[in-house]
């Protein structure tokens, strides 16, 4: 029974539990993490339907308020992606300093069949910005968390 519980647990040996992730963009890899401040973790939406949720495992859905020109093959539903925080050559999460406060530059990488950019984009670059009054996706007008 040792033995094969021993066996059982050889893979675990082997598996990384970090919460690192390369994600390809535009042809080139980027190294990201979900390993983030739990105040980046959670849903922001405006007024209308529209939404992006950021799980702290590292998927999300987003959903667009409007779904725009997209070819009748794209199916407007919600994506399911995977994401992550963009980091440095020093491994630190990216921050960009800006006039109001900061923005994160993160990908966002669908793992459906519907994908961004009305199905024209498996990965899209997007960004939460912190400003006084809370934190703001920018693809979007007024979604905030």
């Amino acid at each position: 029974m040792k033995i094969l519980t021993f066996l059982l647990l050889i893979p675990l040996l082997f598996t990384d539990f970090a919460k690192d992730r390369m994600i390809v963009y535009q042809g080139d890899k980027y190294k990201t993490t979900f390993d983030v401040p739990y105040k980046f973790i959670g849903t922001y939406k405006g007024e209308k339907s529209g939404y992006v949720t950021f799980s702290a495992d590292g998927t999300g859905e987003y959903k667009y308020d409007i779904f725009g020109y997209a070819p009748a093959s794209c199916e407007r539903k919600t994506i399911t992606f995977e994401w992550g925080f963009l980091l440095d050559d020093n491994g630190q999460i990216t921050k960009n300093s800006r006039q109001y406060g900061s923005s994160y530059p993160l990908l966002l990488k669908s793992t459906g069949s519907t994908s961004f950019q009305g199905c024209r984009n498996l990965v899209m670059l997007d960004y939460i910005l912190e400003k006084e009054d809370g934190l703001h996706i920018s693809s979007s007008d007024d979604w905030r968390k």
